[in-house]
């Protein structure tokens, strides 16, 4: 893992949000689960973790600047809709949705208020 020395005034709540940031971008994704058999299109699954790897990098940028919850919601939205070129199903779409819940628990996000669901069932 990575040590962040980025931080104003070595913000120990900041580095912890990174270090975790850090971690999920480190574990494999869309890996089988007990309810999830993993990505239906194999095809597509390196561009797809990519995609939720890229995301990460931009939270890690964000956390050094104080994002507000909104800011956050918007670069959640904006990242999600990322994944809206590739036919997924909707158990993808859940995961993916599951992988963005692990990204605000790190950043400390209480309530995505409605963008998880609404990209999950494409409102």
């Amino acid at each position: 893992m990575r040590t962040f020395s980025c931080c104003k005034n070595n913000d120990v709540k900041t580095m912890e949000k990174m270090q975790q940031l850090e971690a999920l971008k480190a574990a494999p994704k869309f890996v089988q689960e007990v309810f999830y058999i993993g990505v239906a299109d194999k095809q597509n699954e390196r561009v797809q973790s990519q995609l939720l790897d890229e995301s990460i990098d931009r939270f890690t940028e964000r956390v050094t600047n104080n994002f507000s919850d909104k800011q956050y919601r918007d670069l959640m939205k904006n990242d999600l809709d990322r994944f809206n070129d590739y036919n997924l199903d909707t158990e993808d779409r859940e995961y993916i949705c599951g992988f963005y819940e692990k990204i605000m628990d790190a950043i400390e996000l209480e309530s995505s208020d409605g963008v998880l669901n609404n990209w999950l069932y494409d409102f």
